[in-house]
C-alpha cells in the first residue's frame, strides 16, 4: 500500500501474494501496487478506485493519497477527505489520520460534497446493494445440513508418492437427494496435476445423508479440503495441518489475502474445524474485497444460494461478474449454472454458452461438461451440436472417468444424431456405473427407454 503523508510520497514494496495469477486485466491490491510502481498512476488510481467501492480499506486508504497528491487524476481534498475517512472508519488508522490533516482545509461546502460520498460507500450502503447477510454458524437457513455418512478413502496417488509430492484440493460437487455425490468440481490444486483424479474418486464413492427441507431431500452444495501428506497413505491422514490452518489463520487476520483465501477454504471444507460455511464467509469477503477473483466467486456463489447467508441473486451475480470478467473459470461455469435454471429463457441459456465458451477456452474441465450437456440435449434443435458435445466429453476420460454422467452425455449426444443403438448402449454404461456408486437410476432409466424407442431425450442432464 501506498505511505506517507501527502508532503512525502514514498511506496512501501509489496508482499501480498495472491493463490491466483494476478494481471492489470482486472483490480487487485497486488496489480494496483505494481502499476503505481511503474509510475502507470492512471492505471493504478482505476485499480484501487474499483476495490476502494467494495469496501477494502488499504485500497480506500491509497485512494485518498492518489487524490490528495493529484496522481492519475485531478487533485481533490475534498475526495481525499471522503475516502481517508472511509478508510479510517473501516479499520485503516492512517486514513484517520490523513482525513483529520485534510478537514481544515476544506469549506462547510466540500465537507458536505465529502460526506456525500462517504454516504454512497458506507458499511450499511455497501450491505444494501453487496455485500452478504451472513447467518449465525450455519450453512443454511431453510434447510438441515448435509452430513457425512460413509465416506471413501483412496490410496494415495502412487505418482504423487513416488516423487514424495505434497498437496492440497479443494472441492466443490453437489449431494443429490439420494445422498450420493454429484459433479465434482476441483476448485483449487497445489500442486496441479497428482491429486485431482483421487480427488474425483473419494467424492463420488463416499454417501451423504442428504439436505432435507421440510423433511424433504434436497440437493445441496458442498465444499471439501483434502490435504495430502506422506506420513501415510490415507487422503484423511491431517499430520500437521493443525500447526498450518493456525499460521494461515494468522496471516490472515494480519490481513494477507492470499492466507484470507485459504483460511476460507480450511474453514468450509475441513470437518475437523467443526464450523460452518457462515464462519468462511467473512473471510473470503475479505480476500474478494482486495480483488481476489476466486474469493469473488465464492462471495456470489453463496449470495446466489443462500448458503452461509440470505439468498440475494441480485448480489451474487454482481460478484461473480466480477470474477468470470477476470476470467475466473469456476466463476464462469456458476453463472452458466445460474442462467441454465430457466432453460425456457432463452436468452438466458445463450448467455450461458457464452460463458461456458470462454472457461473452456481456458480447459476447464466443469465447463466442457456443461457446455457437452447443452449441445447434446437442448431443447431447442438449433442449439444441439451432437458431433461437438461427443468430442467435448471425450476430453473428459480422465478427469470424469468413474462419472456416469459422461456416459449419459453421450448417449444423449447420440440419439440427438439419430443413432440410437449408441445411444442405448452408452445409457446401459451410465446405468451400469450409477447402479454401483449406488445412485437413483430412475432418470436414468427414463432416458434409456426413450433412447430404446427411437426417440431423443432433451433436458438439462445436470438437473439432480
Amino acid at each position: 500500500m501506498l505511505r506517507g503523508s501527502t508532503k512525502t510520497p514514498t511506496m512501501a514494496g509489496f508482499i501480498i501474494a495472491l493463490l491466483v495469477a494476478t494481471t492489470p486485466a482486472f483490480a487487485d491490491l497486488y496489480s494496483a501496487g505494481v502499476a503505481y510502481q511503474r509510475h502507470d498512476y492512471k492505471a493504478a488510481f482505476e485499480l484501487f478506485k474499483e476495490l476502494a467501492e467494495l469496501g477494502q480499506p488499504q485500497a480506500q486508504w491509497n485512494l485518498a493519497v492518489l487524490y490528495a497528491r493529484g496522481e492519475g487524476v485531478e487533485s481533490s481534498n475534498i475526495k481525499a477527505h471522503a475516502w481517508a475517512s472511509l478508510a479510517g472508519r473501516n479499520g485503516e488508522p492512517k486514513g484517520a489520520t490523513l482525513a483529520t490533516e485534510l478537514e481544515p482545509n476544506l469549506t462547510p461546502t466540500g465537507l458536505k460534497f465529502s460526506e456525500e460520498i462517504q454516504a454512497q460507500y458506507s458499511q450499511s450502503a455497501l450491505n444494501q446493494r453487496l455485500l452478504p447477510r451472513m447467518f449465525n454458524d450455519r450453512d443454511y437457513q431453510d434447510r438441515d445440513p448435509v452430513k457425512p455418512f460413509k465416506p471413501f478413502v483412496p490410496s494415495y496417488p502412487p505418482g504423487a508418492r513416488m516423487k514424495g509430492v505434497q498437496g492440497e484440493v479443494f472441492v466443490e460437487f453437489t449431494v443429490a437427494p439420494d445422498g450420493h455425490p454429484r459433479i465434482p468440481r476441483i476448485l483449487y490444486a497445489v500442486p496441479a496435476g497428482f491429486f485431482e483424479p483421487t480427488v474425483r474418486e473419494s467424492v463420488l464413492r463416499s454417501v451423504y445423508l442428504p439436505a432435507r427441507l421440510n423433511g424433504t431431500p434436497v440437493s445441496t452444495s458442498v465444499n471439501v479440503f483434502y490435504n495430502f501428506v506422506m506420513s501415510g497413505v490415507s487422503v484423511h491422514d491431517y499430520g500437521g495441518l493443525e500447526q498450518k490452518v493456525r499460521d494461515t489463520k494468522a496471516k490472515a487476520e494480519a490481513g494477507d489475502p492470499a492466507a484470507q483465501m485459504l483460511y476460507g477454504m480450511m474453514v468450509a471444507g475441513l470437518p475437523q474445524l467443526h464450523q460452518t460455511y457462515s464462519q468462511a464467509l467473512p473471510w473470503f469477503l475479505k480476500a474478494a474485497q482486495a480483488g481476489a477473483p476466486y474469493a469473488q466467486y465464492q462471495i456470489g456463489t453463496g449470495l446466489l444460494r443462500g448458503r452461509g447467508c440470505q439468498c440475494e441473486p441480485g448480489k451474487g451475480e454482481v460478484w461473480l461478474e466480477k470474477a468470470a470478467q477476470a476470467d475466473q473459470p469456476d466463476a464462469q461455469v456458476s453463472l452458466a449454472e445460474y442462467l441454465l435454471k430457466d432453460p425456457t429463457n432463452r436468452e438466458a441459456v445463450a448467455g450461458a454458452t457464452v460463458w461456458l465458451e470462454r472457461s473452456v477456452q481456458r480447459d476447464n474441465a466443469a465447463a466442457k461438461l456443461y457446455l457437452a450437456a447443452i449441445l447434446a440435449a437442448d431443447p431447442e434443435a438449433e442449439v444441439r451440436n451432437p458431433a461437438r458435445a461427443l468430442l467435448l466429453v471425450d476430453q473428459l476420460d480422465r478427469d470424469y472417468k468413474l462419472d456416469p454422467t459422461t456416459w449419459e452425455i453421450r448417449a444423449a449426444a447420440h440419439a440427438a444424431g439419430g443413432d440410437f443403438k449408441a445411444a442405448e448402449k452408452a445409457q446401459s454404461e451410465a446405468l451400469d456405473d450409477a447402479k454401483a456408486l449406488g445412485w437413483d437410476l430412475a432418470k436414468l432409466q427414463e432416458r434409456r427407454a426413450s433412447y430404446g424407442e427411437h426417440k431423443p431425450w432433451t433436458g438439462n442432464l445436470l438437473e439432480f
